[in-house]
């Protein structure tokens, strides 16, 4: 299961690599940093995580992106810790580019992998996450509000996780 997430990881990073040179050459690429809460249905229930994306605009609506999100599982305490990491990439529609608050739908696909801590291999698999977000634009740089529904499809079940993303965009 884990060699198929990674075919389908190498394929789109593949695709983002032949994006069309006219647009994307004008553009250079977003990075966004941020923080973010996880609510699961798995075994552990709520997390604190880390996020970064890359993104690469095709057209003014349109961008497709890379990125990683680290999730640490810490309360239930040191003993009962856990630390997953989650690349994954997506594909961002922008609804409205000439409004300063535009809202914006992100779909993707990626991986929940375990790093360290109290955390077992048939938690990890590949992911298929849809959600929407905000940018709020600001001077020079743009702040994003982000909430991205997540299916994870582990060894012997199927969890939810609902991610709710805040940071800023460089």
């Amino acid at each position: 299961m884990r060699l198929g997430s990674i075919r389908i990881l190498i394929c789109l990073t593949v695709l983002l690599l032949i994006v069309p040179a006219s647009y994307s050459q004008l553009v250079r690429p977003r990075v966004g940093v941020g923080m973010g809460v996880v609510g699961s249905t798995g075994a552990n229930p709520f997390g604190l995580g880390l996020d970064t994306r890359l993104a690469f605009p095709i057209n003014p609506d349109l961008s497709i992106s890379a990125g990683a999100s680290f999730v640490n599982y810490v309360f239930q305490g040191r003993d009962g810790a856990a630390y997953f990491i989650s690349p994954s990439i997506s594909l961002i529609v922008t609804m409205n580019t000439a409004a300063p608050r535009s809202p914006y739908l992100v779909a993707g696909l990626g991986a929940y992998l375990p790093l360290a801590g109290d955390t077992e291999k048939d938690e990890s698999g590949p992911i298929v996450e849809a959600g929407i977000g905000w940018v709020f634009g600001l001077q020079a740089t743009s702040v994003y509000l982000e909430i991205t529904p997540a299916l994870v499809v582990a060894r012997s079940a199927v969890d939810m996780q609902i991610p709710v993303r805040v940071g800023i965009i460089l």
